[in-house]
């Protein structure tokens, strides 16, 4: 690959609560222009999937492990690569020496409905532009709503255009939501105090009464309750969409 790399932000921000001494968190995400996104066993991953944190890394592989440099800034990778003999640089995919340090580009993502978490890192120059597309949307939202906004996103595939392979496909992160803390929780309005409240379902609370005599009644069969559908969006509110006048600065003036 002759595309340069670029130097990517120093951070674009860990989940909350997770330290950086750690980079992989939860499942491992994986995305080939043939298997498209799985998981480490090879099965699909979830979509949509809300996305909770980013950022870039330097990465090597060693002995078949891979090894990170998380601490910000991150250091020159061609410094670092420099005080490696060439002799002991892995071969890459067009049969030269691939250097070890590279910058690699990580995202983590909860699946909406379950809440299990995944961390997707990858150092390919595909990667690289999923990564920057999803990063300057983010940046856009939370300069005109706020730094608590996470993007909701489909798990998709992009074309792009490789000096020496080619039209490629890359993994490609399609926002289709935007959501902020707070949810049902947070909505719920105050209960005033009722001289006689009103219950309903298994948790209604009756006062004893004299038991009527039994009589026959038809079979009935008990509708199974509905589960939520997502637990993680109960948590979270809808995150009013951006405009272009927000997003110039300025309104039309005939209008």
């Amino acid at each position: 690959m002759t595309a340069t790399m670029p130097i990517p932000p120093t951070n674009g921000g860990l989940p909350a609560g997770l330290s950086s001494d750690r980079v992989t968190r939860g499942t491992i995400a994986r995305w080939s222009a043939n298997g498209g996104w799985v998981d480490r066993d090879g099965l699909p991953l979830p979509t949509p999937m809300l996305v909770i944190g980013y950022t870039t890394v330097l990465r090597r592989w060693k002995d078949k492990r891979p090894e990170y440099i998380t601490e910000q800034p991150l250091p020159n990778p061609d410094e670092l690569n420099a005080a490696i003999p060439v002799a002991e640089w892995e071969i890459g995919l067009d049969g030269r020496p691939r250097k070890p340090w590279v910058y690699c580009y990580v995202v983590y993502m909860v699946d909406l409905n379950t809440g299990a978490l995944f961390t997707f890192a990858h150092d390919t120059y595909g990667t690289m532009l999923a990564y920057t597309a999803l990063e300057e949307q983010v940046a856009v939202y939370r300069m005109l709503r706020g730094e608590y906004v996470w993007p909701i996103v489909n798990l998709e595939k992009r074309p792009w255009k490789s000096a020496t392979y080619g039209m490629q496909m890359r993994p490609h992160f399609q926002v289709v939501d935007w959501r902020a803390p707070g949810g049902a929780a947070d909505a719920m309005p105050a209960v005033s105090p009722s001289p006689t409240p009103q219950l309903t379902g298994p948790l209604a609370a009756t006062p004893p009464t004299k038991p009527a005599p039994a009589t026959p009644t038809a079979t009935t069969t008990a509708t199974p309750a509905t589960p939520p559908k997502s637990s993680i969006l109960d948590a979270t509110k809808p995150v009013k969409p951006v405009t272009l006048a927000e997003i110039v600065a300025d309104e039309i003036p005939w209008k």
